[in-house]
């Protein structure tokens, strides 16, 4: 396993979190949607990686949290299992619009609203907390 792998999952994600910043600040919501999944994208990949030494191919946000969720089920880790669900759960309406922004690639129509932006990049820094808190408390309790 390659922490080197892990860094810089982790640095790109960051990276993509404040494009999704920069752009929001600049009326580009479009942008700091799709910025914001590649965040979550990596992060979840960056965890996944760190805690279990897999390379996951899988893109979508909810699935790689429900793949996340599954590995933690599948080691008995009740309580991580329990975050991730709330996080799947409790950020289900944020994650709709970062789906639609994957799986339409920003090939959509309409352009996305100030308040859509603001959603996907509130539901990307939740996230991304979480994600840092399942990190610490599995390698806590190792």
């Amino acid at each position: 396993m390659s922490s080197r792998y892990w860094e810089l999952l982790w640095k790109r994600a960051k990276r993509f979190l404040v494009r999704a910043e920069r752009d929001y600040n600049e009326g580009d919501y479009d942008g700091a949607c799709f910025n914001s999944v590649q965040a979550v994208e990596l992060a979840t990949k960056a965890v996944m990686h760190r805690l279990f030494g897999v390379r996951v191919e899988a893109q979508g946000v909810k699935d790689l949290l429900v793949q996340l969720r599954r590995m933690f089920y599948n080691v008995g880790e009740w309580d991580l299992v329990k975050l991730v669900d709330e996080v799947i759960n409790g950020c289900s309406n944020e994650l709709e619009p970062l789906e639609k922004i994957y799986i339409d690639g920003m090939d959509i129509e309409l352009e996305l609203s100030e308040n859509q932006g603001k959603t996907c990049l509130k539901a990307t820094k939740k996230i991304l907390e979480t994600l840092i808190r399942i990190e610490y408390s599995f390698t806590q309790s190792k």
